[in-house]
């Protein structure tokens, strides 16, 4: 019987055990988090952190508790440089912006250790919330390291951006179609560890999960852990191995029914020798 996949939540850190133990979740501070992991452990960081590059000062209700938790691309810079001590030598960064916050999130890069950062542009097919002049594309910016791995694709993903309204949803909640294209791109595979310092509702973290790689998720929002631990338990459960039914004891043979195209072919035919009796009718 197949060990079926859940998300285990915690306040508590340990280091991940890998096969059984794939997929975990922290209600904790992503600095607290990433301090547990092992130098050479991450193969890819992959997160849209709560910047504060955006005035959202006219927000109400749900909206404005959620943005009085961001956070300036200075302290945004020292979790990633937690993070980029941690990647392997061949781990990748994947972070996300949009165009307001992109000079920010370039000196954050290059301030956590990143010296080679390259831009992606993510086209959302909608635009996103606010008045005036609104951004139907963001930024996804690649972090690498001189072993890096190569990325496959190009430089502009197209993925329709989750529909309007937030009442029901997380605000700032990427479509679980991102992820999984990132993690196609990225070549993530069972061997992986994936890391999102801050999860929010595990989107970015789906296509890892389906890929069956080792999942980490922190943020310090109750509401985020609940709806990433449902995600991503249903995404790690498309990786899982599937029972195989006993086979069935193969039947017997049988030549009932069946015809032959023409006479018997004999021992010896291919050297052109007969029967005798056909032979002495001759």
């Amino acid at each position: 019987m197949t060990r079926p996949n859940t998300a285990r939540v915690t306040d508590k850190v340990a280091a991940p055990k890998a096969p059984a133990d794939r997929l975990r979740l922290y209600k904790l501070p992503a600095d607290q988090v990433l301090r547990t992991l092992p130098a050479r452990s991450i193969s890819l960081i992959i997160t849209d952190p709560p910047y504060a590059s955006v005035n959202r000062s006219g927000g109400t209700g749900h909206l404005k508790r959620w943005f009085s938790g961001s956070m300036e691309w200075p302290q945004i810079a020292s979790t990633l440089a937690l993070g980029r001590a941690r990647l392997r030598a061949d781990g990748l960064a994947l972070v996300m912006t949009n165009s307001a916050g992109l000079d920010g999130a370039l000196a954050a890069m290059r301030t956590a250790g990143f010296s080679d950062v390259r831009p992606m542009v993510w086209d959302r097919r909608y635009p996103g919330l606010g008045s005036g002049l609104r951004h139907q594309v963001e930024y996804i910016l690649v972090g690498r390291l001189p072993g890096s791995r190569t990325m496959s694709g190009t430089d502009l993903v197209s993925v329709g951006a989750v529909g309007p309204g937030t009442a029901n949803r997380w605000p700032t909640q990427k479509p679980d179609g991102l992820g999984r294209v990132l993690a196609r791109m990225a070549g993530i595979g069972r061997d992986d560890l994936v890391v999102d310092p801050f999860c929010g509702s595990g989107a970015l973290l789906v296509g890892a999960a389906e890929r069956g790689a080792i999942v980490i998720g922190s943020d310090i929002s109750a509401k985020a852990i609940a709806l990433a631990s449902k995600r991503l338990a249903a995404a790690a459960g498309k990786s899982a191995p599937k029972a195989v039914a006993p086979a069935r004891k193969a039947a017997k043979p049988s030549l009932e029914g069946r015809r032959t195209a023409g006479p018997a072919a004999y021992r010896n035919s291919a050297r052109g020798s007969e029967p005798k009796s056909r032979r002495a009718r001759r």
